[in-house]
């Protein structure tokens, strides 16, 4: 019997989404929401999220793709397999969840507001899948924690690198743990929790000050010497304090 192959990032990505379904049940329960109405949402989101992850690689990483090889099956497969950017995932995601609404007529804004932490839990799944693959790699770094990949299609080879996946998915889980606490709180208080808001603007930080952390510069983007991921979140926290700024006179219980 030869070795066994085993897809760490999907097998992750998988786990995660178990773990999030479970989740979504847990804070649906007792509630007004039907748990229906959440897979529902959940299958929208989705197939939003990988179009708009893939797109948006795309976009950052077009002057690698090699053309000439566009129609060789093994190099096509590799391409659509592989690369992808989470905040074109969450935009893709949020459109989903747009259409979810428009075409279903479910309350998806207040719908997400209960569930948020899924996303943050399910993505920091992935992220061990990146660390067990070596995709979003670290910058060299040879401290406590240092990871050294000697077999990875991504990171290189032998050389000690800052473990900025696990960083991430430690990240993720607490930002998720605060979201939970969050809205239990906001229920408590019986007033809506700005969830999705939160967790927005709590996401845009962490990877913010994580991208100077990545060493995959390539395949991410690099405009004034900020990567693709940083302006992004930068707008995205700018809106967000817009938004609390705007509204902080109604009955949010931050």
């Amino acid at each position: 019997m030869g070795p066994v192959w085993i897809p760490w990032y999907g097998l992750f990505i998988v786990i995660g989404i178990a773990v999030g379904v479970l989740t979504g049940y847990i804070l649906l329960h007792g509630t007004r929401f039907k748990y229906d109405d959440f897979i529902q949402a959940a299958c929208f989101v989705g197939l939003g999220a990988m179009a708009g992850a893939k797109l948006l690689y795309f976009v950052v990483s077009w002057g690698n793709i090699d053309f000439s090889r566009i129609t060789d099956l093994e190099y096509l497969s590799l391409l659509m397999g592989s690369g992808f950017v989470f905040y074109g995932g969450l935009l893709g995601g949020m459109a989903g969840l747009y259409l979810c609404g428009k075409i279903l007529h479910i309350p998806v804004l207040a719908l997400a507001r209960e569930t948020i932490p899924v996303i943050p839990l399910a993505h920091g799944f992935g992220r061990i899948g990146c660390a067990l693959v070596g995709c979003c790699y670290g910058i060299p770094y040879d401290g406590p924690g240092a990871v050294v990949y000697t077999d990875s299609p991504a990171a290189p080879l032998n050389t000690p690198l800052f473990p900025v996946q696990a960083v991430e998915a430690a990240g993720e889980f607490m930002i998720a743990a605060v979201l939970v606490v969050y809205i239990v709180r906001s229920r408590k208080l019986g007033k809506t929790p700005w969830s999705l808001e939160l967790y927005l603007g709590l996401y845009a930080v962490l990877r913010f000050f994580l991208e100077f952390v990545r060493y995959d510069d390539r395949e991410r983007g690099i405009f004034l010497g900020i990567s693709t991921s940083q302006w992004i979140s930068a707008a995205v926290l700018a809106a967000v304090v817009l938004h609390f700024k705007r509204y902080k006179k109604t009955d949010c219980p931050l």
